[in-house]
């Protein structure tokens, strides 16, 4: 009965645990704007973002260069879809999605510097500001928020769940198991919640055009969540399978106990 209920202690704590685990992964990539600023290239690939991005420029420099505004939009788009585009954009794109997460209060303004590069044409720095309409998703700000406290909250959980585990019935087996779990745990909570809700939720939970950036960040990381998960599945698997081994061997070795009884002959 002990051993039942310290691997279910150690089964609770790596669920905690590997949700502490995912959540942090998620803060360091697709509620990181630094992130999005490394791959604004990937970003700028989206259709959408970028025909705004044009679009707003386009609009505000057009008359300045007496040129077509349709003919300015083709350029920047132009400009944001070479190799330079992302380096030239990037801090546009990283102040997107800063707002859109809700870490930035301030609205999203491109300055007569990046007015300049994103036109090409020198005319255009003498032009105020122009602010880009992108505003903070709700949605996405509390999933982004949740990871704050949930970090936290999840790790200490599983460590005291951990504890109470090796108090109850310090058996290695079952440490062993509980390792193993934890491992599992982990790669698979890291694809539901690094690649899953990213791609799949957030998209279905709003349509905005800046919302199509997270599914992007989380696609840029799939290589190396895949990998990982497989890899802590895969180690997780073995560690409970040789944990089975060293708990089937104690119970070989453990001495059965039997009882004599005494025989009474009639005479």
């Amino acid at each position: 009965m002990r051993r039942s209920m310290a691997s279910l202690f150690f089964i609770a704590a790596a669920l905690a645990l590997s949700i502490s685990a995912a959540a942090w992964w998620l803060e360091h990539t697709v509620f990181d704007p630094e992130r999005s600023e490394e791959i604004a290239d990937a970003v700028l690939q989206d259709d959408q973002i970028r025909r705004q991005i044009a679009t707003v420029i386009a609009d505000h420099t057009a008359r300045r260069l007496d040129l077509p505004a349709r003919e300015v939009r083709a350029t920047v788009e132009r400009v944001a879809l070479t190799p330079g585009g992302g380096a030239v954009l990037s801090a546009i794109v990283a102040q997107g999605h800063a707002r859109v997460i809700g870490l930035r209060e301030q609205p999203v303004r491109i300055g007569p510097r990046l007015l300049v590069e994103a036109t090409r044409d020198e005319r255009v720095a003498l032009l105020p500001a122009v602010t880009l309409p992108i505003e903070k998703i709700m949605p996405i700000s509390i999933i982004r928020e949740s990871t704050d406290w949930l970090i936290p909250i999840a790790a200490i959980a599983g460590a005291v769940l951990m504890l109470i585990g090796l108090v109850v019935h310090p058996v290695r087996a079952d440490a062993l198991f509980g390792l193993g779990s934890l491992f599992v745990f982990v790669g698979l909570m890291l694809v539901l919640v690094a690649y899953v809700v990213p791609v799949a939720i957030v998209p279905a939970l709003d349509d905005s055009t800046w919302t199509a950036a997270i599914p992007i960040i989380a696609k840029e990381n799939a290589n190396t969540v895949f990998l990982g998960a497989g890899g802590l599945v895969l180690g997780g698997l073995a560690v409970i399978i040789g944990s089975a081994a060293i708990g089937r061997r104690r119970t070989w070795r453990t001495p059965v106990t039997t009882s004599r009884y005494d025989q009474r002959h009639w005479s």
